[in-house]
């Protein structure tokens, strides 16, 4: 292994790591905030909408920033890493906005996406 790609992997997993960690922050602020029907982020104007359950975050893909609701365990297989890392090219990961958007094609999207269900739900096959 090459101190390059040491150095590439701890990158990643410190921008899944922060990452996740908003996304935490943000799952707290909308469990502390019952009675609205948006949770809002730090002062900000963004919210998330509650119809995101436990376990997924909101992704905008494409020009259109079409809105997409994906499992977080999706954010660890080596196609997605490939769209973060793309995603933190053309935008970096700014703090103050909390949207995650992926500058690829919604086709290819969703090709990813297809392929990491299929990964999971073969991985689980073997285990069960």
């Amino acid at each position: 292994m090459t101190a390059g790609s040491s150095s590439r992997r701890r990158t990643r997993f410190l921008n899944l790591r922060a990452f996740l960690h908003a996304w935490r922050k943000l799952a707290a602020a909308q469990a502390s905030s019952a009675a609205c029907e948006w949770a809002h982020l730090d002062g900000g104007g963004e919210a998330i909408p509650r119809d995101v359950p436990r376990g997924h975050t909101v992704v905008y893909v494409g020009e259109e920033l079409r809105r997409h609701v994906v499992r977080v365990s999706s954010l660890d297989h080596p196609l997605f890493r490939e769209l973060l890392d793309r995603a933190r090219d053309e935008y970096g990961f700014a703090a103050a906005d909390a949207r995650l958007c992926i500058p690829c094609d919604e086709d290819v999207f969703l090709a990813v996406l297809c392929h990491v269900d299929a990964d999971r739900e073969s991985r689980m096959a073997l285990c069960s």
